[in-house]
């Protein structure tokens, strides 16, 4: 029995060192092993972009510089673009303090165009209920006008959509304020 307790206790131990340093080593550092996860400490959607500067919707200035490494989520095989537009939505990591106003981006994990559909996130900044369609104009239950000209109309799974009355939308637009929405993106769910 001695000898039983003895070896439940080693082995509790030696477990519990293990799980310290794993998760100690998680949290200081981006990761740079294909077994482990990154360490994501700067996220939002891009409001403004200028040349390797990039202001997050929470007003976050995000800068991008030669050094920053562009490179995907381990689990994924896609590739990161280094084009990051307004309307994108970023994730990625910084050794500055994450909390600061201004940091500078040592990897950038996740760029995803604010185009969505075809498995990527699209950024949302207004919805509604379908009232009424006329041409590239939809009128929402609360009145606002959604222009969809220049729009890309997408379904959940990411094929061309069209957008009937009682459908639901949800979508992205650069100023989504006002009466008339200009949309860049609409995720169409039929109801």
């Amino acid at each position: 029995m001695k000898k039983t307790r003895y070896t439940l206790g080693v082995i509790s131990l030696l477990a519990a060192s293990l799980l310290a340093g794993c998760s100690a080593g998680a949290a200081d550092a981006p990761n740079d092993s294909a077994a482990q996860k990154p360490v994501i400490n700067i996220e939002g959607v891009a409001a403004a972009v200028e040349e390797g500067t990039v202001t997050l919707d929470s007003g976050k200035v995000v800068l991008i510089t030669e050094e920053t490494q562009f490179a995907p989520d381990p689990d994924s095989d896609g590739t990161v673009s280094r084009d990051i537009a307004v309307g994108s939505f970023i994730q990625g990591y910084t050794a500055d303090d994450p909390d600061a106003e201004t940091v500078t981006a040592s990897r950038i994990w996740t760029n995803i165009a604010p185009t969505g559909g075809r498995g990527g996130k699209l950024a949302v900044n207004f919805e509604g209920r379908v009232a009424a369609v006329e041409g590239g104009k939809v009128t929402l239950e609360d009145g606002r006008a959604v222009l969809t000209g220049g729009a890309n109309v997408f379904a959940p799974d990411g094929s061309a959509a069209g957008i009937a009355v009682g459908d639901y939308i949800q979508g992205y637009a650069e100023d989504p304020e006002g009466s008339e929405i200009a949309a860049q993106s609409i995720l169409v769910t039929a109801l």
